[in-house]
């Protein structure tokens, strides 16, 4: 005799020489899938639930199971979608950047994609003067007064807002050294430089956060960079001809040495090794998190394995 399933799930008979199985909780499919990775389903997961319960006039919205379906390289940028079942309904999430679509007003996923593309490099161009730092929070006053100056230049017209910009970009050099006291180990017996002296400031932390002759390359970099954005910022600030080229290119070179000296330093004070502790793997990122109250304030993660340097609380009860 064959069976087939009541309201609650359980084999009933049925016609015909087949036991039909039991329909899956929707919320144990996840565990069965191939592949998966409990982190980046976490942040799914988080992105959905936080979009979906900005308001309190309903039942809080809970994502019952999800899947990554696919994965699409646009122009070197890498877009992967998601399939989230949630209580509320069906739903597309694609990200980098994030964003989720109804599946109801969405049924194509190609066409999605396409629509997701045009929308997001139209944002793109809108934001293209934030600061985009993963890390920025670690040295938020430096990157703020960056965006300032991107901000001007979006409407700067004569020579006097391009020296503006000059100015804003001295600032913002100003503002990443100003609290180089407080982490660089300064050796003993060597002059402490004076709090505006960017230069000597740079020079010391390229210098202790690239130490050895191993880094010699890209200490030197870094002295390079730093010392060439300083002064073409110096020279946008006081010059009386000034074009939109040479703030453009002051502002990008402001941003760089922003950018390379704030992964040199992060690199250094999070004490983050060469491979994997438990893979071997290279593919290792640090995450500036204060909030955890550990020493050194980051969290570094292993792309390929899921490894943290700081144990989860699940880790923590085992």
């Amino acid at each position: 005799m064959s069976t087939t399933n009541d309201s609650e799930g359980a084999a009933v008979p049925a016609e015909g020489n087949c036991t039909l199985p039991t329909v899956p909780l929707i919320e144990n499919v996840r565990k069965t899938v191939l592949g998966r990775s409990e982190r980046d389903e976490q942040e799914i997961i988080e992105y959905y639930e936080w979009q979906s319960n900005k308001t309190d006039d309903h039942e809080p919205i809970r994502v019952r199971h999800l899947e990554r379906i696919k994965t699409e390289v646009v122009f070197g940028r890498k877009h992967v979608v998601w399939d989230v079942h949630a209580t509320d309904g069906r739903w597309w999430v694609i990200t980098n950047p994030t964003n989720l679509y109804s599946q109801t007003e969405f049924p194509s996923l190609d066409y999605l994609i396409s629509f997701h593309v045009g929308l997001m490099a139209r944002i793109a161009a809108r934001d293209q003067r934030k600061a985009g730092s993963s890390n920025q929070s670690r040295f938020a006053a430096a990157w703020r007064r960056w965006e300032q100056a991107a901000a001007t230049m979006d409407h700067a017209a004569e020579a006097e807002d391009f020296q503006a910009i000059g100015m804003k970009c001295r600032e913002c050099l100003l503002a990443f050294v100003r609290t180089a006291p407080e982490y660089v180990e300064i050796p003993e017996g060597a002059a402490i430089p004076k709090r505006g002296n960017f230069m000597e400031w740079a020079e010391m932390i390229a210098d202790w956060a690239a130490p050895g002759a191993h880094s010699k390359d890209i200490r030197s970099y870094l002295k390079q960079v730093s010392a060439s954005a300083w002064q073409m910022a110096n020279w946008l600030t006081h010059t009386s001809n000034a074009l939109a080229i040479d703030a453009q290119l002051t502002l990008d070179a402001t941003h760089h040495v922003l950018e390379v000296f704030s992964s040199a330093v992060i690199r250094k004070e999070s004490e983050r090794p060469d491979r994997c502790p438990q893979c071997g793997s290279y593919q290792l990122r640090s995450f500036y998190t204060p909030e955890l109250e550990v020493d050194p304030p980051y969290v570094t993660v292993c792309q390929a394995c899921e490894w943290e340097s700081v144990p989860t609380p699940d880790d923590e009860t085992e």
